[in-house]
């Protein structure tokens, strides 16, 4: 036989015969596709237990078809979820009777949660896997018919000899055997393979009544496969009859040629057999699509009458009953109901669905309330009272009185608790409040009387100071203001404003004192710190004086550190204005300042540190 190219056929002017295998396929597949899609908005699992949902779910994990065992897995969880939510206010009123606070209860997921969870994922695995597996064999196939086409092209091109057909009609065998290949190559590779048959049987020269009699074969088997083709219009099944039809599709690719003068006539039959049955199963699709559009209004309907018969749930036992009977007797409606499009399907159930979701946790609670919740309202108060006892003995007023504040907003938000235990269960919560306020209110009244004495001893050491600014002994002068420090340091507590102009005042004769005598004012204030933190360390309701002080000055430092990021970002709004250079200047100023009073804060908040850490041993 001579050598030929796919590009260049021997027989350039005879017009090939055209079988587009490809659009009648995908048309098939199309339609096929539909019916995949339809998933069972039956599965309702709402009425199961937690181990029968275990059991369906590890019964899905053996399924065959993967997509609908997915869809049952879904629902199943749903059901298993739905379960759990119901039984939360049991759990709630468990942790409250064990005398924790309901507010801090946080769900877990039990057993059936953990093992439900390892059957998803050993659901996930082994699909994976056999995705994995199938694109593998694909490949592996695609290899295999390579080397198959390889043969053949070898045999077209090669000496005909006596085994030449055999050869042939052995390799056209195991082409057919080889099953799926990746889609994207299906196309080419089937061109190349019908051209290489196409051709061996145009160049066989001899053994004539043999080519006549293996071409006579394939016209019976491709004549067979138009009437049954032909008998598919009966099929009432449209699914059946689509995937009848794509196989059989499939086998007229796989099947020799017939003698070219009646191959086009015979591949027109098939066609259009074919063409007769998708276009009729098209017309009965369409019918079931508007059947469909159909029932997605009977639903739909449905729907609305499930939400507005829970819009306001039931207040009394007997209307409970009512309400079920009334969403059972939907629910048996919806299940007489043919299937609705695909694309809305699960979004159509799931509204349904939730509907009765709500129903049965509504009622759950309901005649779980009816007992429960009133002592659960009482386990939550004491809960409340034992977080006010701990509070009222606590040094820090400012931040206890914040806390004891919360409580008070959380005792409001709770409902009524037994009759018999209303007015002893609010005595014991104001009672831890009246022990509170009373220490803060003797302490403050404490410290207002011992301020007044501070306030006149730091007036008479800054005034004594001023005095020092006129003398020339150096001296004379630091000792003075040695002396000073001590007594300032030992002067006692001012609170607010007041602290904050004897400190300014007290600080800028200090300084130029130093600045006179050219010692260094950070170093004086660094002593007066430590003076000042060591008499507050050593003195009564010392640990309380130290934390107060040290809040004031993380409240400086934040302050401090809140105007630099403020500054730097008003920066970028002057970056392009015109007298941009003057004014990032200043703020640039600005910045340095805060900064430097951000350092010194720091410094302070170190020292006092350590004398908080000296108290606490």
């Amino acid at each position: 036989m001579s050598e030929i190219t796919e590009n260049n056929p021997s027989e350039p002017n005879q017009k090939p015969v055209v079988e587009n295998y490809t659009a009648e396929l995908h048309e098939v597949e199309k339609l096929i596709e539909i019916h995949e899609n339809e998933t069972d908005e039956s599965l309702d699992f709402s009425s199961l237990t937690k181990e029968e949902i275990i059991a369906k779910a590890e019964e899905a994990l053996q399924a065959v078809d993967a997509k609908k065992a997915n869809e049952k897995l879904n629902r199943l969880r749903e059901a298993l979820d739905a379960l759990e939510i119901a039984e939360r206010p049991a759990k709630i009123k468990e942790w409250a009777d064990a005398g924790n606070d309901p507010r801090e209860f946080k769900p877990t997921h039990d057993e059936f949660h953990h093992k439900f969870g390892k059957i998803m994922s050993q659901f996930r695995e082994k699909r994976e896997e056999e995705r994995r597996r199938a694109e593998e064999e694909k490949l592996a196939n695609l290899k295999k018919k390579e080397l198959v086409l390889d043969k053949i092209r070898d045999l077209v091109s090669g000496e005909e000899t006596e085994s030449s057909l055999k050869q042939m009609r052995d390799l056209m065998r195991e082409w057919k055997e080889i099953r799926h290949i990746p889609k994207e190559f299906q196309d080419e590779l089937f061109k190349r393979y019908r051209f290489y048959v196409e051709k061996f049987y145009d160049n066989l020269s001899i053994f004539n009544e043999l080519k006549d009699l293996d071409r006579e074969k394939n016209l019976e088997i491709k004549i067979d496969l138009i009437k049954k083709v032909e008998a598919l219009k009966s099929e009432e099944n449209l699914r059946k009859a689509l995937v009848t039809l794509n196989k059989y599709h499939e086998d007229w690719k796989n099947i020799g040629p017939v003698r070219k003068e009646i191959s086009e006539e015979v591949w027109l039959r098939f066609k259009q057999a074919s063409d007769a049955v998708i276009e009729e199963k098209k017309v009965l699709q369409e019918a079931l699509d508007q059947q469909k559009e159909s029932n997605l209004k009977l639903k739909t309907l449905l729907v609305e009458k499930a939400e507005a018969a829970i819009a306001v749930l039931p207040t009394k036992t007997k209307d409970w009953g009512i309400l079920g009977k009334e969403l059972d007797a939907l629910m048996e409606e919806w299940k007489k109901i043919g299937p609705v499009p695909a694309a809305v399907n699960q979004e159509i159930w799931n509204k349904f669905r939730v509907s009765r979701t709500v129903f049965y946790e509504g009622r759950r609670e309901f005649f779980k309330d009816l007992n429960s919740s009133r002592e659960e309202n009482l386990a939550a108060k004491i809960a409340l009272c034992e977080k006010a006892e701990t509070l009222k003995d606590g040094e820090d007023f400012n931040a206890t009185s914040d806390a004891l504040t919360k409580l008070q907003e959380d005792w409001k938000k709770i409902g009524p608790v037994p009759e018999s235990k209303n007015d002893e269960i609010w005595k014991r919560f104001r009672a831890a409040f009246d022990h509170f306020y009373k220490r803060k209110n003797a302490f403050f009244e404490n410290r207002r009387s011992q301020e007044a004495d501070s306030i006149k001893e730091k007036e008479a050491v800054i005034a004594e100071l001023e005095l020092l600014r006129n003398l020339e002994d150096g001296q004379e002068v630091f000792k003075k203001l040695k002396e000073g420090q001590m007594r300032w340091a030992k002067s006692g507590f001012v609170s607010g404003k007041t602290f904050y102009n004897l400190q300014r005042k007290y600080q800028e004769v200090s300084d130029f004192l130093f600045a006179k005598f050219k010692r260094s004012s950070e170093e004086m204030r660094e002593t007066v710190v430590k003076d000042h933190y060591e008499v507050l360390a050593n003195s009564a309701d010392g640990k309380f004086k130290i934390q107060a002080e040290e809040r004031k000055l993380r409240e400086r430092i934040q302050k401090f550190q809140d105007e630099v990021a403020t500054i730097e970002n008003n920066k970028s709004f002057f970056a392009h204005s015109k007298n941009a250079t003057e004014v990032l200047k200043q703020f640039d100023s600005n910045i340095e300042k805060a900064k430097q009073q951000i350092a010194k804060l720091e410094k302070e908040l170190k020292v006092l540190r350590g004398f908080k850490n000296q108290n606490a041993k």
